[in-house]
């Protein structure tokens, strides 16, 4: 299972990666048109839109790789099966936490197409980069499960 995850969230992470290589090609289009009078309209439409797909695209992957900021100051002295406990533990707040941001971030989506929402200069619809961070998120989520209880089982193996 964790090689499937890992190879998933290895390709959604690619995407992500293109996503910010879009937004650097997009900022330095803007700034050397600006140079000649001639900026690019809606940059900042395309730019929030490619980093949001980026930071999406790139939270399974962190969480799979254990890659996340850690605050291990008080857990560091507890014995090994205790930081897996505690681990597993956090793991399954967090799967709630992803749970929860998805659901939202689905609901976003939802209403920004049944509105019809665009943006405001290049009049593209919002549903889809909604839809693009729910699957990441529904990723996120699966992978946050998995973690966990790879934790719990190390727990319950020491």
């Amino acid at each position: 299972m964790r090689d499937l995850l890992t190879r998933l969230c290895e390709r959604v992470a690619m995407v992500g990666g293109a996503a910010l290589l879009g937004a650097m090609g997009v900022l330095v289009a803007t700034v050397i048109g600006g140079a000649f009078g001639r900026p690019l309209l809606g940059d900042s439409e395309l730019v929030e839109f490619l980093c949001s797909v980026a930071v999406f695209a790139f939270l399974p992957y962190c969480q799979l790789r254990g890659s996340n900021v850690v605050v291990d100051f008080f857990t560091r002295p507890l014995p090994e099966r205790a930081r897996d406990g505690l681990d597993a533990l956090m793991g399954v707040v967090f799967t709630g936490v992803a749970a929860v941001l998805a659901w939202r971030l689905l609901e976003g989506g939802l209403t920004a197409s049944e509105r019809a929402k665009r943006s405001m200069f290049l009049q593209l619809p919002e549903w889809w980069g909604y839809a693009i961070g729910v699957v990441a998120m529904l990723l996120w989520v699966v992978v946050c499960a998995w973690t966990a209880y790879e934790s719990l089982r190390r727990a319950r193996s020491r």
